[in-house]
C-alpha cells in the first residue's frame, strides 16, 4: 500500500513538473479537453438549435441573447460552433484511428520482412500515394463518392496512411535486428509475435507522438473539405462549412468568419502543442534536460 502511494505521489510529481516545464502543452490538454466535451455534450451546452432559422435576427453582432452572433440565416454561431466541435474531433480521432492502423499493418509488413515485399511497398505502393498531394486525392474521392462524413473519413483515411506506414517502416527497420528480437525469433516466436510482442512496444513512440500531431492535420483537412463543399451537408454545423457561408459577409459581418477561424486555429494549435510535449516527454534525453 505505501509502495502505490508512493508511486501515485511520484507520479503525480512529474506531472506537475511537466506541466511547469511546457505550460503551452498544459494549455493544449485542457483546450483538447474543452473541445472533447463540447463534442460529447453539445446538446445540453448549446443554448439553441444550431439549425434554428431566425431570418429577423441575421446577422447580428454579439449580443447577451446571442454571444457570437448569428449568421445570415439567423442561426446562432456559438451553438454552431459548439456542434462542430462533435465533427472536427469524430472526423480527427476517426481518419488518425484508420490511417494509423492501416500504416502499422502495412509499415510492419514492409519493415520486418524486407526484400522484395519493401521494394514494392515502399517503392511502389507508398511513392505512387505520395505522388499525389492527399488533399488533391481526398478532393477526387469525395467529389466521385458525394459528401458525408463516412466518405470524408475515408477519403482522408486513404491519403494519410502513407506517412504513418513509412514512420512505422523504418522503426521496424532498426529494432528488428536487435538482440532481444533475435533471441525471440531463437527461441521459435512466430513472426506476429515477434512484432506484436517484442518490436511493436520498442518502436510505438513515435508512432503516439506523429498520431497526437495528425490529429491536428486531419482536423484542418475536415475544415478545408468542408470550406470547399466536400464535407458533411447541410445543415449540419462544420467549422469549415461556417467559414465558407460567412465569407460573403467579410466586411460587413466579420463574426461570421472571425470566430469559427479562431475555432479552427485553436484545435490545430492544441494537438500541435500535445505532439510536441510528448515528443519531449518521451524522448530520455529531453527528460533528463528538463529534470523529469
Amino acid at each position: 500500500m505505501a509502495t502505490q502511494t508512493w508511486q501515485l505521489t511520484t507520479g503525480d510529481w512529474r506531472l506537475s513538473r511537466a506541466a511547469r516545464y511546457n505550460p503551452l502543452a498544459t494549455a493544449g490538454v485542457v483546450m483538447v479537453t474543452i473541445f472533447v466535451l463540447c463534442a460529447v455534450f453539445a446538446p445540453w451546452l448549446a443554448p439553441y438549435d444550431p439549425a434554428y432559422i431566425n431570418l429577423p435576427a441575421r446577422l447580428v453582432g454579439p449580443t447577451a441573447a446571442h454571444w457570437l452572433g448569428t449568421d445570415e440565416l439567423g442561426r446562432d454561431i456559438f451553438s454552431r460552433i459548439i456542434y462542430g466541435a462533435r465533427i472536427s474531433m469524430l472526423v480527427g480521432v476517426s481518419v488518425v484511428a484508420a490511417s494509423l492502423s492501416i500504416g502499422l499493418i502495412i509499415g510492419c509488413i514492409a519493415g520486418y520482412y524486407g526484400g522484395r515485399v519493401d521494394r514494392f511497398v515502399n517503392v511502389i505502393v507508398m511513392n505512387a500515394f505520395l505522388s499525389f498531394p492527399g488533399i488533391l486525392l481526398a478532393i477526387a474521392f469525395v467529389a466521385f463518392l458525394g459528401p458525408g462524413i463516412f466518405n470524408l473519413i475515408l477519403a482522408l483515411s486513404i491519403g494519410g496512411w502513407v506517412g504513418y506506414a513509412r514512420l512505422v517502416r523504418a522503426q521496424v527497420l532498426a529494432t528488428r535486428e536487435r538482440e532481444f528480437v533475435e533471441a525471440a525469433r531463437a527461441l521459435g516466436a512466430s513472426d506476429l509475435r515477434i512484432v506484436t510482442r517484442h518490436i511493436l512496444p520498442n518502436m510505438i513512440q513515435p508512432v503516439i507522438v506523429q498520431g497526437a500531431i495528425g490529429m491536428a492535420g486531419a482536423v484542418l483537412a475536415e475544415a478545408t473539405m468542408s470550406f470547399l463543399g466536400l464535407g458533411v451537408p447541410p445543415p449540419t454545423a462544420s467549422w469549415g462549412s461556417m467559414l465558407n457561408d460567412g465569407r460573403a459577409h467579410l466586411f460587413d459581418a466579420p463574426h461570421l468568419v472571425l470566430f469559427p477561424a479562431v475555432a479552427v486555429m485553436v484545435a490545430v494549435l492544441s494537438f500541435n502543442f500535445i505532439g510536441d510535449a510528448l515528443r519531449d516527454y518521451l524522448d530520455p534525453r529531453s527528460r533528463i534536460e528538463a529534470g523529469l
